[in-house]
Order: C-alpha cells, then structure tokens, then sequence
C-alpha cells in the first residue's frame, strides 16, 4: 500500500466579489460569535448564504494546467444547506437541510484559444436547489420536520408526534407535496441534470448556470402527472443506475405507506419501460437508500434499518432504527422486472448497513449462463452512530474500545461503526451469500469509472477515507483510497481452491484472514491522505479524452476531482476571516494517485461539506441547453 500525504496550509488571500444573498431569500443570516453546537452544523458543516451573481461565476486561481479532458466540462457537488438554520436548541440531522449545488465550470475559451491548446480557466458559482420546500420553508418559516426526530433514540414520543402532526399540518395548508430537497445526489438523464433526494421527485437544473428549472418524473414519453395530495407518493432513489451500453436508467423508491418498495426502468429515449412495479417481500418501511444493477439484474438491499413506530418506541429505540436481531436481505430480480410474473431471488446475509454500492456483474459459466452475481459495497456492522443520532456523542466507552483488525469474520470484534468496502456474491445454486471484506481502511463514497459499470473486469474502486472519530464531532474524510478489485478477489479465489483461507468460518467462512488482506493491500492498494487540516468529499472520475485510432482507454486513464477545505482557517468551529474563505479542488491523475494533485483550483468561497458531486461533459451541458431552447426555457 502506497500513502502520500498532503499537508501545506491554504495561504491564498482573495477578497470574495460577485457574490450577495439573493433577493428571493427571506432569512437573513446573523453573523455568529460562538459556533453552532450541533456537529453537524459546527465549522465547515455550517451553511453559506451567498450565491454568486449571474451566470459566469467567479474565476478561480488554477495551479497547475487542467487537463484538455476536462475543456467545456462542469464538476458539480450537492449538500444540505439550510435556507433556515436550526435553532441552538432544535433538533438537527446531518441528513437535513435545502440542496445547494457547487460547481466549477471549466470554461472552453474562444474557438482560437481552444485551438491552440491554450490554458483552460474555472469559474464557480453556486445556487440553492429551488424546491417546493425551499420556497415555502423560505416564505412560511420550517415546514419540514428533521430527520433527528425519528433516527434519535432520545426523543420523547410526545415531541415526535407534536412535530410530525404540526409539520403535516402545515404542508397541507400551504400545498407542500414534493419533500424532495436536491440535497443528495445528481444525475444526467434523458439532456436533464437532475438535483436529487429520495424523499420525491428530482428537480432539474440548468448547466452551467445552475439554476433550477423545476421537478421532473420522467413525462416524456407523454405521460401526464397525478394528482398527488400525499407526500412521497411519487420519489425516486437518490442513486438510479444508468447501463453504459443500453443506456437505460433504473431506480426506486422506497415509501413510508404501503407498496413499500417501487421499481422503474427508463429506456434510453426517455420511455417508462418498466413503470413503479411493487418489490414483494417488504413488510415494512426499510431504509433502502442505495442498490446495484448488473446487465440483466437489480439487486435490492433489504436491511434491518426500519421504520417502526409502536416496536421501537416500546423499546426505547428511535423510530427509525437498525434491529440487530434481523438478518439483511438481498433480492435480485430481473431488470424489466413484472410483480405478477416475476419472482424475487431472496438472500440471507448478517445483518449489516450498506449505503453505497460500487459495482455488480454477472458471473457466467463456460456455457454463458449466469451461476452468480456479485457485488461490491460498503458495508457496516450496523447503522453509524455517528449518523443515527440528531446529535451525535460518540460514547466514551465505545470510542476507547480496541478493536481487531477486519478480514478474518470476527464481525462481532471489529469496529460496528467502520465501513469497510466488501464484496458479496450471490450463489444460484446454493442460494448462499459469501461476504468477503477487501479493505482494512474504513471508507465511504465508493466510486467508479462509470463507463465500465457491470463489467465484471472493473478493476479499481475510489472511495473517501474515514477520518478518526472523536467523541461529539461528525463524520469527516481525509484522504483517497484506490482499491485494486482484482489484486483482491483474485487471492481470494487462489486460497479457496487451495483450501487455505485463514478465517474464524460461519459468516466469515470466504475471508482472506486479515493478515492475508493487509498483504495484498500493502501491493495493489494506493492511497492519498489530505494531510495537514484538510478534509473532503466523495470523489469523481472522469475519463481522459479518446485515445487516437479509437484504441480503448485504459479503465483508470483519467483524472479524479475532489473539493477540499483547509480547517486552519477556522478557529473555535467558525470562520477567522469570513471575507476570505478558500476552498480548493484538487485534480489527480488517477493513474497515480498517490503522488498527490498535478492541479489545484483555488475558489475564493467555503464550500461547506456536502454529499454526492457529478461531472458533466461538454457535450451534455450542450444537449442540455438544445432541450431547453427547444421548450421555450432559456439556457
């Protein structure tokens, strides 16, 4: 394993301009001397209330030279950013807050200086996620409540309900049926950037601009909308599957009422080929915020994060909670799956929490038919409890505890908190699950060159490491993982047909042992740690430019783009110079990871830390802009 570490401190000094609170924000932030007690509401997690003016954005510092990959392109992040900040007092989840997006454009220049290869400059700008929650929680005060009422066990019934019975309340006065707030994820779908959260529907955005058009479910083939009175009745994931090769988008939904669990399928021209088929086998309201698809599967992640009021509650548990006495479930089904004809493959696993998945494929025999199918994820002994609670504590007990290090399936002795990315196949013949863990660095946000999704040759997998935990404090990332798939399912197949996997058998009987997984980690694994005060986000990949002669780029040619804040410039959790606030992304060549940026692009403004981010190309931020001149929308 290869580790290089970052660690020069931000020094740029650049006065932010062309920026203002936009006129059609009510609340007018005050600026705080102490810093908000919340976690996630503390330091860089705090929200920005400027947006910049117009639609060329800021320009940015560049060190270095931008890669031609990237001319005419856009990087863009999402995350919560409260409109309203909470209260001292309030109840607050890292998961709340209205969508702002985050991006920097890579602006192509005139036709000359594109011609002559001159450097590429970046500009960024960003804009709130116009939602129907940002605009009536903008104009009517909160109108949704948070998430820290029903994933935090120390909440009294009472305020629950008082809450949920107020806020359903008022959304029925003012006419709130979209809770999506864009906050989560993005995609490009049918010459649409979509802002996303499972919560509704997306809302699409304009590129480069990054204005909001409005929300989206997927009319085009000529369907109309229903009258929706209920919230959440029309949703989609905030991580739908696009094949490379098909072009098909699939997604789901998970809902709160019955049918729990719907499932579509989008062909390449926009059509609704498979259209909110009901998912059997979900008996209640299951956290299902992400899952897998193959060429010919989806794989359903069924796991023991539910919604139960009356159990959880007499149990003193949070209403959302993970039940350790319930294995996790994985239904493969079809991908035009039918409800009335199609059947769910159900398998059993150890009860675990994933939410993010990598890849998946299909394993085929000699004859072509597939015996198998796999699948890589982040897996977790049980729901993070830096995550499940409104405010998180980190107990002490807990924080000191030594644990052992994971690949031997002593899951009852590592950290129950550490995402570890996994592997998990899915035997036909034996309808068994074999788990096999593939890192011994926690991380999360696992991403891949999305043009080589399903192949069963995806060889690398970039995810964002964990960085210590501390009692009281939130989640952060610190640095890069590339993880080498093959290096590692290959030893694994090697021991087993040699009846040499060192493991403690039952659930674990398909481990490396962990001292055989730091081995072939410390060969084929490279990774970047941030060093210094810097922390991060989840990373993208994007493909170098074709090679000549149409020769097939190699899966890792390209770079991998990530959004970094320097805490240095924080003192006590808030800003020490608010005018003067830096955020950087740094541009890898992902062929070398390790060596650290090739190029950093210094932004005059605080990003604050966020969610999921996408890279849009040249040639769709121009299809974007033909569809929406074609329907009167100006670009």
């Amino acid at each position: 394993m290869t580790i290089s570490i970052k660690q020069e401190p931000t020094n740029v000094k650049v006065k932010v301009s062309g920026s203002q609170v936009p006129a059609d924000v009510a609340y007018k932030p005050v600026k705080r001397t102490v810093a908000h007690p919340h976690p996630y509401l503390r330091g860089n997690f705090y929200p920005v209330f400027e947006e910049t003016i117009g639609d060329d954005g800021i320009e940015c510092e560049v060190v270095g030279v931008i890669p031609e990959s990237l001319r005419g392109s856009q990087y863009i992040r999402t995350g919560p950013n409260s409109v309203r900040i909470p209260e001292d007092t309030d109840v607050h989840h890292f998961f709340d807050g209205d969508g702002m997006l985050h991006g920097v454009y890579f602006d192509p220049g005139t036709e000359i200086e594109e011609a002559n290869k001159m450097p590429i400059q970046a500009r960024y700008m960003n804009r709130y996620v116009r939602t129907d929650v940002f605009r009536k929680t903008n104009k009517h005060g909160h109108i949704m409540f948070s998430l820290g009422l029903v994933m935090n066990s120390g909440q009294a019934t009472f305020k629950i309900l008082k809450e949920m019975i107020w806020m359903s309340i008022k959304g029925a006065i003012y006419g709130l049926t979209n809770i999506a707030n864009g906050n989560t994820a993005l995609t490009f779908i049918n010459n649409r950037l979509l802002a996303l959260n499972e919560a509704g529907t997306p809302f699409e955005t304009k590129v480069p601009s990054l204005d909001t058009v409005g929300d989206y479910y997927f009319e085009d083939d000529g369907h109309k909308r229903r009258k929706v009175w209920v919230p959440n009745t029309e949703a989609c994931t905030a991580h739908p599957k696009i094949d490379p090769k098909t072009g098909e988008t699939i997604f789901f939904s998970w809902h709160i009422p019955k049918p729990f669990v719907k499932y579509s399928v989008i062909s390449a021209d926009g059509k609704r080929s498979v259209w909110e088929e009901t998912i059997p086998g979900f008996t209640k309201p299951c956290m299902m915020h992400d899952f897998a698809i193959t060429s010919t599967y989806s794989i359903m992640l069924k796991l023991p994060v539910f919604s139960d009021p009356v159990k959880n509650i007499k149990q003193k548990k949070a209403i959302v909670s993970f039940d350790e006495s319930v294995p996790a479930y994985f239904g493969i089904i079809p991908r035009h799956f039918n409800c009335e004809t199609d059947r769910v493959l159900w398998f059993e696993a150890r009860g675990c929490m994933i939410f993010h998945t990598a890849n998946a494929w299909d394993e085929k025999d000699a004859d072509g038919n597939v015996v198998a199918v796999c699948m890589t994820a982040c897996r977790a002994e049980r729901l993070p409890t830096v995550l499940a609670p409104s405010q998180p504590t980190g107990a002490d007990d807990e924080h000191k505890k030594a644990y052992v290090t994971p690949g031997n399936g002593d899951y009852e002795h590592q950290n129950p908190d550490a995402t570890y990315l996994t592997l998990f196949r899915f035997d036909f013949k034996t309808m068994n699950t074999q788990i096999t863990t593939l890192a011994t660095m926690a991380s999360e946000f696992p991403i891949i060159n999305a043009d080589w999704s399903t192949r069963p040759d995806l060889r690398y997998v970039y995810s964002s490491t964990v960085g210590a935990e501390k009692p009281g404090e939130a989640m952060k990332f610190d640095g890069i993982v590339k993880t080498d798939l093959k290096a590692l399912i290959s030893r694994q197949k090697e021991l087993l047909d040699q009846g040499l996997l060192k493991n403690m058998g039952g659930d674990g009987q398909w481990e490396l042992g962990a001292e055989e997984l730091r081995k072939v980690e410390l060969k084929s694994t490279k990774v970047y740690k941030f060093g210094g005060a810097y922390y991060g986000n989840e990373v993208s990949f994007v493909p170098n430019l074709p090679r000549a002669h149409g020769q097939e780029l190699d899966e890792d040619d390209g770079h991998v783009l990530v959004y970094v804040y320097d805490e240095s410039q924080l003192k006590d959790d808030l800003m020490v110079d608010s005018d003067n606030q830096v955020t950087e992304l740094w541009i890898f060549d992902a062929k070398k990871l390790e060596q650290g940026p090739v190029t950093t692009i210094k932004i005059p403004r605080r990003i604050p830390y966020g969610f999921h981010g996408l890279h849009i190309t040249r040639k769709q931020i121009a299809t974007s802009k033909e569809y929406l001149a074609q329907r009167g929308i100006g670009a």
